[in-house]
This record gives structure tokens, C-alpha cells and sequence, in this order.
């Protein structure tokens, strides 16, 4: 009898047992939707106990911890509803202040998730704010309840190694800056945790990756490892030596994981619109895709050329004095060095400064109210404008055809248009011109791609400080250091900083230009204005859209106080903090340091 049931037991487990191997092995699909689902239950229940910390009144210490376990239980799922519910995004990780975005501007964005509560229990929990704590934290819970309890909403498509790349963009630019951890300071962390979830996606990919033979699958892994060793020093938040952090870990990770979603054939998500290709490190040239927003109008020679010869002929002017030279100097940053420019007559001004025209080609907004999108529209407005160039487009047209030089070259660079010089074609030939100037092989960036010897040891700090305690970089975000918001580098902001009208400590005035809601007609935007690069800003003094700073100590000076509402003004859309920075003499000299490694005018010279 016994050996009858030994006999029926083998073969039971043998059944068992051939039924599991017979089960079908899990797809990078089926594991990333299982991670999703499982950090999405692991999230709900850890944003449920920072609750019930707070409901039970346990000490500051517990609720801060609670708080903590939540956030990092959101980093590891960070990757996943930035890209595939970026709509939702806002609930968790939204501002603490009123919000709109430039993507779109009807979207009004109230306080909520986790940067608002973290305003309540950081630097110091009070009970007396425990009802709207608890307000913004059942809201909170909410919002993770209905994704993670609805299973059939997440199915991500084969962009793994695309998710991977924007969130190495999202840690580099935004995490490690302070961006969403403003007051706890909880940033390298949370990076941690982030690089968690992408250490899981590229074991998922591990097979692909191996095969594809074009990346060393190893020193990925390595290299994450070693990343996340390197973010748990016991160093503090403002010490943290972030230039080392991105040219060892997160640069090597960019461009060996870029390598491995070329050749594994992962392409872009069409829905996910970026300036800049998702193929390598951030500071490599070549990612910048610098015909983003030109649709199909791609980059001609020869047209170049023509653009480059009109630039600088007075010709267009309606007195001929003037080319578009005369305000863009090439050795001023394309700007004219003064606080505001003149008007034609040289007698009255401008209503602001000159911009800079360097990458103007990588912004989707123009002027500094972000009244204009593309750079032919500029040109024509400009020409149009009686303070400027008073002449029109058509009227320059008339003038050019009129040169026998002229015809034939606008023949050469537009054969197959019809004949003729054209307002159009004079527009679209500057515009060609504009689109070549690129400032992007400074000493900063030839250190971020390895030539260690390009900055000293001040200028590093001043990049620390700028990631870090200056708060520079949660505006003026790296690479570009313009307002492209990170990852996909597409959006341009647009900030309320107080600018005031003049350098008056004592009674200091706000400037009355409204900036971007002339444009755009959304009470947000009042005394709102675009975020210019920081490239070659050494070259383009005077500083702000109405030139009231000098010098880059002055406008150092004006953050450091907190911008218009640390100066005293009455300000209450600003977007800026307003607290005071409290940076030492020294850190404001590195911090100028720094800011003078972004030059480069090479483009000039081919």
C-alpha cells in the first residue's frame, strides 16, 4: 500500500512540476507590467501609513519617515507614469505653488502630491496643520489608489530602453538639482531609488542587449551598481560633488544604454516630442536635433550662406544703415551691449534688451514673451517693426531684386521655388543663417565629455553650487541652461522672477513690462518672461529683458536675495522662491566662474 502511494505521489509531482516547465516564459512586457503593478500597490500602501502617521499624531521623526518610505516608493515607479501617464504626473509630484505649463496653458495646475506635503512636515512638522496635511495626503491616496486598483490601464509598449534614457535625462537635470525636493532635501535618495527601477528594465532586457553585441551588458549593470553606492556617501545634499556623479556614472550610463537601444532596434516614442535624441549623454553634440522644430525646412548650404550675406547688409533697413547685424554683434553674443537696444533712428529705445540669437534654433519659444515660435516669423517681424527695420519684408524683396548679385544667388539657393526674391525666401535665408549658431563645445562642455583638465577645481564648485544650493539649475536646466524642461528638452517655461526697474536698493520698483501676458492672456503669466540660455552669457551684458544688471555679481546679487519679493516687492504670481540663498562671498566667485566656462563662439569660425 505504501509503495502505491509513493508511486501516485512521484507521479503527482512529476505532473506538477511538468506543468511549470511547460509554462510559457514571461515577456519584457509581462515583467514590466508585474514591477508596475507590484511598486504601484507598494506605493499605495506606504502613502497610506504616512497617513496614518499623521491621523495618530506620532512624532515628527515617524511622519518624516513615513514620508520618506512614500517618496522612495515613488521613485521606483517614477519612470513609468512620467512616460506613460504624464497627464497624472502633476497629482504626485506637482509643484507646491499654482502651476501652468507652456504645453499647455489652459491646464491650471493647483498645489497637490508630494511637494505639497512635504511644505507641511519639513524643516519642522506642526500639528495645528494636521487637517490640511491630512487633506493633501487623502488626495494623494486617491490618485494611487484608482491607477494601481485599475490593472488594465498600464500597457507599456516596447519603448523600455526610451523610458530608460528619458529618466537618465530626469535624475541628471532634475533629480540631483533639488528640483521636486525643494525643503527635505531627500534628492540623491530618491535618485537612488530611481536608478532602481532602471537597473530592473535593463535585466529585463538582458537577452536583447547580449545579443545585440554592441554594448558591454556588464558594465551597465556595474556601472548602476556603483552609481547607486556612490549616491549613499554620508555627504549632505549641498555637498554632493554632482560634476563627478555625471561625467563617472551617468554620462558612461547614457551613452552605453543609448548604444544598446540603437542597436536592439528600441525606437522613439512618436508621442513623446524632444529636442534632443535619446541616444547618448546629454553633452554629446550630436544628439542635439537641431532641425526639431523646422518640420521639414532642413538645413541648406547654400541658403546659409545667402542668409549669413543679408545678415549683415544694411540693405534691408529703409535707410540702409541698418542690418540685422547692427543689433546681433557676433562678439557681443549676437546682442549689442546695451540695457536696451535703439530704436532706428538711434535716438529712442527699445522696450527691452537684445536677446541673444545663440541656439535660437533649439527653443520653440522667441522674444522674451514667447510671443513667436518660428524663427522665418521673427525675421519678418523684425523687418515689419518701424522701430527696427521699418523697411517690410516685401519692401526688402524689392530692394534685393533690384541686384543682379542678389537674384542670382537666391536663384542658386531656391532652383526649384518660383523666381524671385520674396519676402519668404529673405526670411526663411536669415532664419537658415540664425539655425547654424550653435553654442555647445565650451570648456564645460568638453569636461563633461572626459577632458578633465578643461576646468579647475573652483570652476567644478561653482557647477556644484549651481546644481545644488544656488538652485540655478531649477530654471536654467543643464544642458542648455535654458528653460527646456527636462527630459525631452521640447517645452520652454517661462518664470516671474520680480525683475525691478532699476538697481535701486532703498525703494526698489518693479518693471512694468508684463511680459508673456501680452501674448498669452492668463493672469499666471503677468510680469512672466522666457528663460534665456546661460550659454555665452559672458559675452552678453547687460542682463535681463530690460538690462537693468551690468555684471553677472549683480544678478548673482538678485537671487541670492530671493529675487523680486526678496527685494520687498509686492509679487504674489512669483515663481522664483523667494528665500535667500545665504551664499558666501566665495561661493558667489565660484559660482561666476562657473557660469564664464559656457563660452564658445566656434560656430562663428565654419
Amino acid at each position: 500500500m505504501k509503495k502505491k502511494i509513493s508511486i501516485i505521489v512521484i507521479i503527482c509531482c512529476s505532473v506538477v512540476l511538468l506543468s511549470f516547465l511547460t509554462l510559457p516564459a514571461l515577456t519584457p512586457h509581462d515583467k514590466i507590467k508585474n514591477y508596475y503593478n507590484a511598486h504601484f500597490e507598494t506605493l499605495s500602501q506606504k502613502i497610506a501609513g504616512l497617513k496614518k502617521s499623521v491621523e495618530t499624531d506620532q512624532p515628527q521623526k515617524n511622519i518624516q519617515e513615513k514620508f520618506f518610505q512614500a517618496r522612495m516608493a515613488y521613485k521606483e515607479m517614477e519612470m513609468f507614469l512620467e512616460y506613460y501617464f504624464e497627464l497624472d504626473v502633476a497629482k504626485f509630484n506637482g509643484l507646491a505653488v499654482n502651476f501652468i505649463e507652456e504645453e499647455d496653458p489652459t491646464a491650471y495646475q493647483e498645489p497637490q502630491g508630494f511637494q505639497m506635503i512635504e511644505t507641511f512636515i519639513y524643516p519642522q512638522y506642526q500639528r495645528k496643520n494636521k487637517k490640511e496635511l491630512l487633506r493633501y495626503t487623502n488626495k494623494l491616496l486617491g490618485v494611487s489608489n484608482g491607477l494601481s486598483g485599475n490593472n488594465n490601464l498600464f500597457d507599456p509598449e516596447d519603448f523600455g530602453l526610451d523610458a530608460v534614457m528619458e529618466e537618465l535625462y530626469r535624475i541628471l537635470a532634475l533629480g540631483i538639482s533639488g528640483f521636486d525636493s525643494p525643503i527635505a532635501q531627500i534628492s540623491l535618495p530618491e535618485a537612488s531609488a530611481s536608478l532602481n527601477s532602471i537597473s530592473f528594465v535593463i535585466s529585463v532586457y538582458e537577452d536583447e542587449i547580449k545579443a545585440a553585441g554592441e554594448t558591454d551588458y556588464d558594465q551597465i549593470t556595474r556601472l548602476l551598481n556603483d552609481a547607486k553606492t556612490y549616491l549613499g556617501q554620508p555627504v549632505s545634499f549641498n555637498q554632493f560633488n554632482r560634476a563627478d556623479f555625471i561625467t563617472r556614472y551617468l554620462n558612461p550610463l547614457c551613452t552605453l544604454i543609448g548604444k544598446a537601444k540603437t542597436a536592439c532596434g528600441f525606437t522613439d516614442n512618436p508621442t513623446r516630442y524632444a529636442l534632443i535624441r535619446k541616444t547618448s549623454n546629454l553633452f554629446n553634440e550630436s544628439s542635439l536635433n537641431t532641425s526639431r522644430y523646422l518640420n521639414d525646412d532642413t538645413i541648406n548650404d547654400v541658403r546659409v550662406k545667402l542668409g549669413k550675406k543679408i545678415f549683415y547688409d544694411p540693405l534691408l533697413s529703409a535707410n540702409g544703415k541698418r542690418a540685422c547685424a547692427g543689433c546681433h554683434q557676433p562678439g557681443k553674443s549676437f546682442t549689442d551691449g546695451l540695457p536696451k537696444a535703439l530704436q532706428m533712428d538711434e535716438h529712442g529705445l527699445l522696450p527691452r534688451n537684445t536677446p541673444s540669437l545663440w541656439n535660437a534654433s533649439l527653443q520653440m519659444n522667441l522674444f522674451y514673451d514667447s510671443r513667436q515660435k518660428k524663427l522665418d516669423d521673427v525675421v519678418m517681424e523684425v523687418l515689419s517693426n518701424e522701430k527696427e527695420m521699418n523697411s517690410g519684408a516685401d519692401k526688402a524683396a524689392e530692394k534685393l531684386n533690384s541686384r543682379a548679385d542678389y537674384v542670382q544667388l537666391f536663384k542658386e539657393a531656391y532652383p526649384s521655388a518660383d523666381s524671385g526674391v520674396t519676402d519668404h525666401k529673405i526670411a526663411n535665408a536669415i532664419a537658415m543663417y540664425i539655425r547654424t549658431l550653435i553654442s555647445y563645445n565650451s570648456r564645460f562642455d568638453q569636461y563633461m565629455r572626459g577632458q578633465q583638465n578643461k576646468m579647475t577645481a573652483t570652476e567644478i564648485s561653482g557647477f556644484n553650487l549651481f546644481m545644488g544650493k544656488a538652485k540655478c539649475a531649477t530654471c536654467h536646466y543643464v544642458p542648455l541652461f535654458n528653460g527646456s524642461k527636462p527630459p525631452t528638452y521640447y517645452y520652454q517655461e517661462s518664470e516671474v522672477i520680480g525683475v525691478p526697474a532699476s538697481r535701486d536698493p532703498v525703494h526698489p520698483v518693479l518693471d512694468k513690462d508684463p511680459g508673456r501676458i501680452i501674448s498669452l492672456k492668463v493672469d499666471f503669466f503677468n510680469h512672466a518672461f522666457k528663460t534665456p540660455t546661460l550659454r555665452n552669457i559672458a559675452l552678453s551684458a547687460p542682463y535681463m529683458h530690460n538690462g537693468v544688471y551690468q555684471t553677472l555679481e549683480q544678478v548673482i546679487d538678485f537671487y541670492d536675495k530671493g529675487g523680486g519679493q526678496g527685494l520687498g516687492l509686492h509679487l504674489p504670481n512669483q515663481t522664483l522662491p523667494p528665500d535667500k540663498l545665504l551664499l558666501t562671498p566665495a561661493e558667489k566667485k565660484s559660482l561666476k566662474a562657473f557660469l564664464l566656462t559656457l563660452t564658445d563662439t566656434t560656430a562663428l569660425s565654419r
